[in-house]
């Protein structure tokens, strides 16, 4: 299966809206594709042969290195966002799960996981426990 990369800003991973917001929507994408779903170290000051510069060019990779110079961070795989709006607006026009799942190109259960996390997101929907 190819991996769907999101289109736009908006269908990023929360975690790389900042990074796409200032180095643009071309960086964040190449993050996903070379490091999406693995931790990485982002360096001070990286060598030439530091795997992001090599990923990412020269260019690119410096500038992510400065922007995120000493961090840790987690690289999602950038599908979640766009599936799950994906995955709502099917459920909304009245289709089953299973043929959520074959149009997305994802297992029935992924589908239910989503709708479910979609509902448990309801900003009408109160707090069982008050906050403090």
């Amino acid at each position: 299966m190819t991996q769907q990369l999101p289109a736009c800003i908006e269908d990023l991973p929360a975690s790389l809206i900042d990074v796409a917001e200032t180095l643009g929507l071309r960086v964040a994408l190449a993050l996903i594709q070379n490091f999406g779903g693995r931790e990485l170290r982002v360096p001070v000051r990286p060598a030439p042969d530091h795997p992001l510069i090599i990923a990412l060019g020269e260019q690119d990779g410096f500038a992510v290195c400065h922007f995120l110079a000493g961090q840790t961070i987690y690289v999602p795989l950038g599908r979640a966002g766009g599936l799950r709006r994906n995955a709502a607006t099917l459920d909304a026009k009245g289709y089953d799960r299973g043929a959520i799942a074959r149009m997305l190109g994802i297992s029935q259960r992924h589908v239910r996981r989503l709708l479910n996390d979609e509902a448990d997101q309801d900003s009408r929907q109160g707090s069982l426990f008050p906050e403090e």
